[in-house]
């Protein structure tokens, strides 16, 4: 029988810690929110490996270690609102609920976090909404957000997304090239003025998001 909340704490101490994670609200969400609840019976017993780990219909949970480093550049504090994009397991809102004000939760698939819901309700996460929407288009009717957060790489940004953020708001993902294996966890901050600054932090071989794969197509 797995001891998860040992394990749980095994991930926090030599994998986060000695990663660089020191921020204290950060290392208690992730110490605090149970990932195993969040993953199907066949995968409880991996869920603190410290790999991304791919379930079906094209979810997956973020290696420890870039989720929280993440979540730490994010920088999420308690007034703000979140977009959360491409969380098809329901985790990681359940990680941003206990940092924020507001988690709105972007849903691409009808009855997709059916699961994640009653997991939200056993832990008491009751600062979340979920909106229907498509991944790159983002979910307007709730913005302007403080963070958007997009649980995987892209190939670029979109515009319509930093279009969302409020005055100082920030965009945190992986950026990947098509073609490539690793990325770069960024942040990308909009100013005063509407133009944006980048931050580019740790190295990531982080799947890309839903909705953000690379276009394929024919070369002649």
């Amino acid at each position: 029988m797995h001891n998860y909340a040992q394990a749980r704490q095994n991930m926090v101490d030599c994998q986060l810690a000695t990663n660089g994670i020191m921020a204290p609200e950060v290392m208690a969400a992730f110490r605090t929110v149970p990932r195993e609840c969040f993953l199907p019976e066949n995968k409880k017993g991996t869920a603190y490996s410290d790999e991304d780990l791919v379930l079906e219909k094209g979810a997956f949970f973020m290696e420890p270690v870039v989720h929280a480093r993440m979540v730490q550049v994010a920088a999420p504090e308690r007034s703000q609102s979140v977009l959360n994009i491409g969380d098809l397991t329901g985790y990681s809102s359940a990680i941003l609920s206990s940092l924020v004000s507001t988690v709105v939760v972007l849903e691409s698939r009808n009855g997709a976090l059916d699961k994640a819901r009653d997991v939200w309700d056993t832990l008491g996460c009751c600062n979340m909404a979920v909106v229907p929407g498509k991944e790159a288009e983002g979910n307007a009717e709730h913005a302007p957000y403080d963070l958007v957060f997009i649980n995987g790489a892209v190939v670029e940004v979109p515009d319509i997304l930093l279009a969302q953020l409020n005055e100082g708001g920030r965009l945190v993902t992986v950026i990947k090239k098509a073609g490539t294996t690793v990325g770069v966890i960024t942040v990308m901050e909009k100013a005063r003025d509407g133009h944006f600054s980048t931050r580019r932090f740790f190295d990531a071989a982080t799947p890309y998001a839903k909705g953000f794969e690379p276009v394929t197509g024919f070369v002649f």
